[in-house]
């Protein structure tokens, strides 16, 4: 609800749109610097040449590889905006948590930042836990989150 709400279709699609352009634009300046130097020796001479397609594959297999932190993180951002919405929504941060203890049994729960930036397209585990607990801590003053802690968690219980 929080992607549509949060209009992450669009988002997404104009994003992913400034990409192609870009990805194109470069496919076009390495294809003809490329050519220019190997063109003859490969049996090529323009973009239009299907002898070429091998090299404009590669091309954008490189530009693929090398935007997918990009990419990674701006979807990631739009899950973790959605998360935040959902949080507000149906205010339940355990029951968030607990959704993103579920996860780890296919995913990494505290993968390094750098993994993280570069592998993970949604927050690890940690991070959604780490958030909701935080959304917990500022929003615990609230009457709908006090009494569902105390009916869940009564004094003298253990939390673990």
């Amino acid at each position: 609800m929080g992607h549509y709400v949060l209009n992450h279709v669009y988002k997404g699609v104009l994003a992913l749109g400034v990409l192609i352009v870009i990805g194109f634009a470069f496919m076009s300046w390495g294809f003809k610097r490329v050519a220019l130097k190997f063109g003859e020796r490969w049996g090529f001479r323009d973009v239009g040449d299907v002898a070429g397609l091998p090299l404009l594959v590669a091309l954008f297999s490189v530009y693929g590889l090398a935007l997918t932190p990009l990419s990674n993180t701006i979807t990631r951002s739009m899950e973790a905006e959605a998360d935040a919405f959902g949080l507000n929504a149906a205010r339940q941060p355990d029951g968030a948590a607990q959704g993103a203890v579920h996860l780890a049994e296919y995913r990494k729960m505290q993968p390094g930042a750098l993994e993280e930036a570069i592998f993970f397209d949604h927050p690890s585990g940690w991070n959604r836990i780490h958030r909701a607990m935080v959304w917990k801590a500022e929003n615990f003053s609230a009457a709908d989150i006090a009494a569902y802690d105390a009916q869940h968690h009564p004094p003298g219980v253990s939390r673990n």
